[in-house]
């Protein structure tokens, strides 16, 4: 099997350059006057940044070039020192490209909502009367967001899901922004060719901050046989904008379909082939879904808002009390 990505969709993937924080951690590294900062410098600073607070505004995409050396080289120090929390990050070895992820809470509101319809449906196909199906859908699992390394590279999906038989996940969602967005088909062409074709599909809500427009895909595994080789490439398979760029709801009648067979593959589920049934998500629900994630969102930004007026106040006090 082959990997299809062409040189010319490499090039098409820009590099956002990272620069150093304005305030470097007490434990971080002083590099010698003259001498570049490393890559590997700069991610831990940001890391050690964020974890103590000292980021006002954290990318949720954070983006720098790295090589394959110095990516060993990261995961090693950042290993040895073992005091901070590990965080989702993905390395793309072919882009040379290095991303700390972390989800907003719009974003992450989104995710849970999604697998809460997913699991719903799959808890109605196991009640029911196809024991085939129910046996199957039964043994389906949230996958979470595990890391996953494979040919040098790593990624930590948004959310994944895989029957308990199955050694890959059967179906891995992320749900994107703008800086994310253009990365998505690299993501899945490398769950999708990384798991050479066990992983079904991948599925993208892309969502926006600062517009309305929200819009679902897929890609699944997709092989040609040519001249007795079989090549596998990833095809996006489906794509619908569920809201429009005004906000409302648009495509209401159209579904995402997941296949039940998509949560596991033929090599370790036996006869999955033959498994029928699926499950159907409705672009209304998923129109109100990004809704409701929105509405957490600014609830949470309300209360951090009046958390820091109300700290400010505090503070005011206590130097009129001192004077």
């Amino acid at each position: 099997m082959a990997d299809k990505r062409t040189t010319a969709q490499l090039d098409r993937l820009t590099l956002y350059p990272a620069t150093p924080p304005d305030t470097a951690s007490p434990d971080s590294p002083t590099p010698s006057v003259g001498l570049p900062v490393s890559g590997v410098d700069k991610i831990i600073a940001e890391i050690r940044n964020r974890i103590c607070g000292r980021v006002e505004a954290e990318e949720e995409w954070w983006c720098i070039s790295l090589s394959r050396d110095e990516f060993k080289a990261f995961e090693a120090r950042f290993e040895a020192e073992g005091n901070y929390r590990w965080p989702k990050y993905d390395y793309f070895p072919q882009l040379a490209k290095f991303v700390l992820r972390m989800a907003g809470t719009l974003h992450e509101a989104a995710i849970r909502k999604f697998e809460r319809l997913v699991t719903q449906r799959l808890d109605i196909i196991g009640q029911s009367n196809d024991q085939v199906a129910a046996n199957f859908a039964r043994g389906i699992d949230l996958g979470g967001s595990p890391k996953i390394e494979r040919d040098g590279g790593s990624h930590c999906p948004d959310g994944s899901f895989a029957h308990k038989d199955a050694t890959e996940l059967g179906i891995i969602l992320e749900v994107s922004h703008s800086q994310k967005r253009q990365d998505l088909p690299f993501l899945a062409d490398d769950y999708i060719l990384g798991s050479n074709g066990l992983t079904q599909a991948v599925i993208g809500i892309d969502l926006e901050y600062q517009g309305k427009e929200a819009k679902v895909m897929v890609w699944r595994p997709n092989k040609t046989e040519e001249n007795g080789e079989t090549t596998l490439t990833t095809k996006k398979t489906f794509e619908g904008i569920f809201r429009d760029a005004d906000g409302s709801l648009v495509n209401g009648e159209r579904n995402l379909r997941i296949w039940l067979k998509d949560f596991g593959n033929k090599l370790d589920c036996p006869g999955i082939q033959k498994l029928g049934g699926s499950i159907t998500i409705s672009f209304t629900q998923l129109y109100e879904l990004v809704l409701e994630s929105e509405a957490i969102d600014q609830t949470r930004k309300r209360r951090r808002g009046s958390d820091e007026v109300l700290e400010g106040r505090s503070k005011q006090k206590m130097v009129k009390k001192k004077m």
